[in-house]
């Protein structure tokens, strides 16, 4: 009798060994969210309702839906939950934020509890983070990766081709204060959103840069139909080039100068590089000088619109070569072959061409 309890109680601790070992083996298998899945824990969760709930782990992860700085989002039903995170979750967070490679690849993600994990890597897994090479978070470590497929693009420092961005099938660019951004790595990127940190400036689809001698625009969004430019002091040449389909186009002055000298070039060609698209009706400068043959390359253009710049500042022979202008709005008095003048409100006049 002896014998045989002693033999059951091996078969079973046999038994016990090896489903453990089997449990192990699986969860390394399994991809990174699969095996924390199958974690446990509770955590206190804040709804917008007011309700406070327990949830177990199970539970939480069912409704992950990402996190922030200092806490996990949960959604269930239609309504938005939140669990608050501890240091260490805010470190690594942070890190994986705003951090630059070096913070990036020495970083150490301990002490987190397997939700906070969970919600590392569901935010910044679809990241790949650019430094001369990819890099990408794999909810453990950031690590080099030579190439997959993710949703954002970070710029850590330096520059990069339109290339590989569009080889990594990003939508969304995340500009560090390190990165070099040219308008030549946007085009053809497939880019449509950029999230922008000092000193540079994401507004109204455009890039700008602040500098010790001025802020230039140095790039523009590709899908740009309408792009809007509240003010800086000095365009890069090309800087719109990536603007293809441009239908509208407010700027601060046309040219490369916002107080151009003789030396700068004052064409609204400047800003696109070697050519205008075809696309573009409307354009309106806001400031600075309209220099002879300023809407060089606009065949297309229907629309100027230059209230507020004084008569002194347009020359006359800035429209040249503008056949398909309908709308002209300019303090400068002119004498337009096929347009009626009517004098505006503000001082200006809109000429308008006579239909035939």
């Amino acid at each position: 009798m002896v014998k045989r309890n002693t033999v059951g109680k091996k078969t079973i601790g046999v038994l016990i060994f090896a489903a453990g070992y089997l449990l192990c083996a699986l969860l390394c298998v399994l991809p990174f969210p699969q095996a924390m899945a199958a974690g446990s824990g509770e955590y206190e969760a804040v709804w917008q309702s007011g309700a406070v709930t327990r949830e177990s782990y199970a539970a939480a992860y069912s409704a992950l839906c990402g996190c922030g700085p200092d806490k996990i989002v949960l959604e269930r039903a239609g309504e938005r939950g939140e669990i608050a995170a501890g240091e260490a979750f805010r470190k690594s967070y942070a890190v994986l934020q705003e951090g630059n490679l070096l913070e990036l690849l020495t970083a150490e993600f301990g002490g987190l509890s397997r939700l906070e994990r969970a919600a590392l890597y569901r935010t910044f897994a679809r990241s790949v983070y650019y430094s001369a090479a990819l890099y990408a978070f794999d909810g453990e470590r950031v690590f080099r990766t030579p190439r997959g497929a993710f949703d954002v693009f970070v710029l850590l420092d330096g520059s990069v081709s339109s290339s590989v961005i569009r080889a990594t099938g990003a939508k969304k660019l995340v500009l560090h204060g390190e990165a070099r951004l040219s308008a030549s790595a946007l085009s053809d990127s497939g880019i449509e959103e950029i999230e922008a940190r000092e000193p540079y400036i994401s507004e109204g689809g455009a890039v700008l840069l602040r500098t010790a001698g001025g802020t230039r625009l140095v790039a523009a969004l590709p899908v740009c139909e309408t792009l809007s430019v509240k003010d800086c002091d000095f365009c890069d040449e090309g800087a719109l080039s990536p603007c293809t389909g441009l239908v509208t186009a407010e700027l601060p002055f046309a040219g490369s100068a916002k107080n151009a000298s003789k030396d700068d070039d004052g064409r609204l060609l400047w800003a696109f590089g070697t050519k205008i698209p075809e696309t573009l009706k409307r354009v309106k400068i806001a400031g600075g000088k309209i220099s002879a043959f300023a809407f060089t390359g606009c065949e297309k253009v229907e629309e100027i619109n230059l209230c507020g710049i004084p008569a002194e500042r347009v020359s006359s022979s800035a429209f040249t070569g503008c056949g398909s202008l309908k709308l002209l709005h300019t303090a400068k008095e002119l004498s337009l072959d096929g347009f009626v003048r009517t004098e505006l409100a503000c001082g200006c006049f809109l000429y308008e061409r006579r239909a035939l």
